[in-house]
Parts: structure tokens; sequence; C-alpha cells
């Protein structure tokens, strides 16, 4: 189980929306600041200067509740909330300013507010783990504390001086600081602090070289990940743009492909009429003929003689004949254009 969840100090849950998750982050640097207040309020405390402000601790309980309250309000799911944030409740609820605790209950619950840290300082311990692993980097601060440890020992026996003195020197001579307060005095030990100046400064870069690179490293990462973030957002809407781009061109064959049907429908009662209508013409001509040659045949004919005529049918402008007609143009014209 998470550190911060078992000891109620987890804060915002990752899963809330972005707006509570930013809140909660201003509310962390609100409660940073008070924590390291109640931090120098305790120390203070115990020496002849402590800090006598009377509404301190009503600040201090307010910055406090209104971070509960207002996470409260903003998140989603509150039992949540309630369960990983417990101590906050608990210091809200029995920390309050109007209740009158003295002695040692006083310091017992003022001291619980700086429980609250460990939510800052458990994302500080996971990159110092990981600079530890980056590297062998807690390989070289183990040579590192046995270089200080036991040059400091060298000193020690050199210039028969207390241990503690020998591992100050060795610590300020290897960081380059040189205070000045423990010097080596023979000769002896002069030789052995030129020595360990020289070597000593070559191990204390590889030790700073380390965490810059720890600490470009992060931030080419945090880089990293923006740069993957967004490829993946594109690619995201690339391919929602690319499946509605499908859905519109099959919309748009759909729609040709009706169109294109209707079209073809509509010349092909076109080319019914016309040849509905050469068919008319023909026969039109046929029957005109046929009358003329009738006439010329029998100029004269007999009284009662009566003469028997083919059958060719009715005439094309009868009435059969128009009526089909005007029923093919009302089917053909009656329809609305659906051309855009």
């Amino acid at each position: 189980m998470n550190l911060k969840v078992l000891l109620g100090v987890a804060g915002v849950h990752k899963k809330e929306s972005d707006r509570a998750r930013s809140v909660g982050r201003v509310f962390e640097y609100l409660v940073a600041v008070a924590i390291l207040v109640v931090f120098l309020q305790l120390v203070l405390s115990y020496t002849d200067y402590p800090i006598e402000y009377a509404g301190l601790d009503f600040i201090l309980w307010g910055v406090f509740a209104a971070e509960l309250l207002v996470n409260l309000f903003l998140v989603q799911d509150r039992s949540r909330y309630l369960l990983h944030n417990w101590l906050s409740v608990l210091i809200v609820l029995v920390a309050a300013p109007w209740i009158p605790w003295s002695g040692d209950w006083a310091l017992i619950f003022r001291s619980l507010r700086l429980v609250l840290f460990v939510r800052f300082v458990s994302s500080f311990f996971h990159d110092v783990l990981r600079l530890l692993k980056r590297n062998r980097f807690g390989q070289i601060l183990v040579g590192f504390s046995f270089l200080v440890i036991g040059a400091g020992g060298i000193f020690s026996y050199v210039e028969q001086r207390p241990i503690i003195d020998g591992i100050w020197y060795a610590l300020v001579t290897i960081t380059t600081v040189g205070y000045g307060d423990v010097v080596p005095l023979t000769e002896e030990g002069r030789i052995f602090g030129a020595v360990l100046i020289i070597f000593g400064v070559m191990f204390f870069s590889l030790v700073t070289a380390n965490f810059s690179a720890f600490l470009i490293g992060s931030d080419q990462r945090k880089l990293e990940r923006e740069i993957l973030n967004y490829v993946r957002q594109t690619e995201k809407r690339l391919a929602k743009q690319s499946i509605d781009n499908e859905k519109h061109v099959e919309s748009i064959m759909l729609h040709s492909t009706q169109e294109i049907d209707r079209l073809t429908e509509e010349l092909h009662r076109y080319r019914m009429l016309e040849e509905y209508l050469l068919e008319m013409q023909q026969k039109k001509e046929v029957d005109r003929t046929t009358t003329m040659m009738e006439s010329s045949d029998q100029p004269q004919m007999e009284a009662g003689q009566k003469i028997e005529r083919k059958n060719v049918g009715p005439s094309p402008f009868s009435s059969p004949h128009l009526d089909a007609l005007k029923q093919i143009e009302r089917e053909l014209f009656s329809k609305p254009n659906h051309r855009k």
C-alpha cells in the first residue's frame, strides 16, 4: 500500500479532474509554507526567542482547513479523499486554535502537522532513489564516504588530532570549501593534504557530474514525455479525421450512385418517349400514304358500292394514344428535379 495513503497525507488522487488536481497543487505550496512556519515555531519555542504572534495559530489552522474543505468540494470521490487524507481531517478537528490544549498535548497536536511533510519528501526520495540507481551513483557515494572517513583517520593519525577533526578536514578539503579552522601543522600533514586535494577533487567531480547529468536528464525525460504525448494526441486526431473523411467519402459515393441511378432512369424514360413519338410519326405517315393511294385508285366510286378497307388500327392521334402520351409526360415531368 502507498505510504502516503497509509499515513493519511496522499492529497488529491491522480484520477480526479484537472481542476481538482491543479487547485490541490496550489494548496500543497500553501501547506508547505505553513509546515515550515510550524517547524520554526516548534524549534524557537525551546529558545529564548519564541514566536509570540497571537493570530499565527488561526492562520495556520485556516490554511489546513481551507485545503481540506476546498479539495473536498472539488473532488468527485469524496469518500476516497477522506480515506486517503484522514490525518488532515484529524489535524483540522483536534488542532483548532480555540481548543484549550496545554502542556504536552499542545506540543503533540502541533507537531502532528509536521507529518504532512511526508507528502512533499516522498517524491523527493523517489528522485533520490532514481539518482542512486543511475550510472552507479550509489556506489560512487559509498566510495566518497569511505574516502572522507579514511582520509580523516589518516589526518587524525598524522596530526595527532581527534577523529572528528580529521573527518571535518577531509570533507572541507575534498569539497574545495576550505574553512581554515582545521589545518595541517606538520610536514607529513601538508604532504597528505596536497595528495588529498588532488585526488579528492577528482573524485568529487564524479559526484557533481552524476548529479548534473541527473538534473539534465530529468528535464530531457520531461521533454520527451511531452513530445510523446503530443505525438499520441496527433495520432488520435489523425485517426479520427481519417474516419470522418471515410464517412464523408462514403456519403458522397452513395449520393452520387443515387443521382446516377435517377438520371439513368430519367434518360430511359426520355428514350421511351422518343421511341413512342417516332413510332407515332411513322404510323401517321403510313396512314397518310394509304389514304392518298386509295383516293387515286378509286376516283369515282359507284353509289352503294362498298369497298373493304384494310384495318390499320386506330389513328396515332386518337384518344387512346393521346392519353398514353400524356400519361408518360406526366410521369417524366411531374417529379421535382433533384440536381444540386
